[in-house]
């Protein structure tokens, strides 16, 4: 089983240094929000490449595959599922609050000081049962949570490719993956269509992405996989085909391995249940 997917709680927050150059390539079923109070890091989200630096805030929506790089920095990282925004706020405030597109935020030194107390707050009211023995203030946190979000859905979002050359064909190839991996894809057709010879993006896949190349294309197919369970009616055979598999019996055994589970497993664990709006006072 792979380190890609990781569990989530409804909410968490953390504040940590950075030790490690490179963080691991992951997703999960829940919204981001990463502030970095210093240094700089280096950002992968699902396709492009980009710079932050100390100030900046990034939202990096549900499900999209992710990663960090760089010599380091101090952060904080905050997620949280919508299943939480909905035990405090209507469907229509949630619909306006959570974007489903990578967001980047640079402020001016004044809101990145707004940010950090905000933060830090939250951090705090989260902690209470670790340092005080007693219960965070959920509503308290729900309060804090939505100036942030309110804050960024008001603002222009800064997000754009990393501009460097080699950053530049890593996008390309990692779109061509992206937008291709329900056909029979192989490394040389991929390496023909952006110009490089195979050996050459064996080589510099590994170094941008954290893993090879079929390894990343076995990711991509297998989350597009566990979507389509969750949501369609297909078979798991029509699935497989659909995600690029060639056989079931491989698409199985990948499967497996990334979500330590068989897609018929899961599809019994995990399938969507309706929301149902609750009758009671929303914020």
């Amino acid at each position: 089983m792979s380190n890609i997917y990781t569990a989530t709680e409804e909410f968490h927050i953390e504040k940590a240094t950075l030790k490690t150059p490179q963080g691991i390539m992951h997703y999960h079923h829940a919204f981001e929000l990463y502030f970095i109070l210093n240094g700089e890091r280096e950002y992968f989200i699902e396709d492009r490449f980009l710079h932050v630096k100390a100030g900046d805030l990034v939202w990096v929506p549900a499900n999209l595959l992710h990663r960090t790089s760089g010599p380091g920095g101090t952060r904080f990282l905050l997620y949280f599922k919508e299943s939480f925004l909905q035990k405090h706020f209507s469907p229509g405030t949630i619909e306006r609050l959570v974007s489903h597109e990578t967001f980047v935020f640079t402020p001016d030194p004044g809101h990145a000081e707004q940010f950090q107390n905000l933060f830090f707050e939250l951090l705090k009211e989260y902690n209470k049962k670790k340092t005080q023995d007693d219960d965070p203030d959920e509503l308290l946190i729900a309060k804090l949570l939505f100036e942030i979000l309110f804050f960024l859905r008001s603002h222009d979002n800064s997000y754009t490719t990393k501009s460097n050359t080699s950053g530049s064909r890593m996008y390309t190839i990692v779109k061509y993956v992206n937008d291709n991996f329900h056909t029979p894809l192989s490394i040389q057709e991929v390496a023909d269509a952006v110009g490089i010879t195979k050996d050459h993006l064996c080589h510099i896949f590994p170094k941008y992405m954290g893993m090879t190349f079929v390894s990343y294309l076995n990711v991509v197919r297998i989350k597009a996989a566990c979507e389509m369970m969750r949501l369609e009616k297909d078979s798991i055979l029509e699935i497989a085909s659909k995600c690029g598999f060639s056989s079931s019996h491989y698409f199985c055994k990948v499967f497996k391995r990334e979500k330590g589970l068989s897609p018929s497993e899961y599809r019994r664990q995990f399938k969507v249940v309706p929301y149902v709006k609750k009758h009671k006072k929303k914020v």
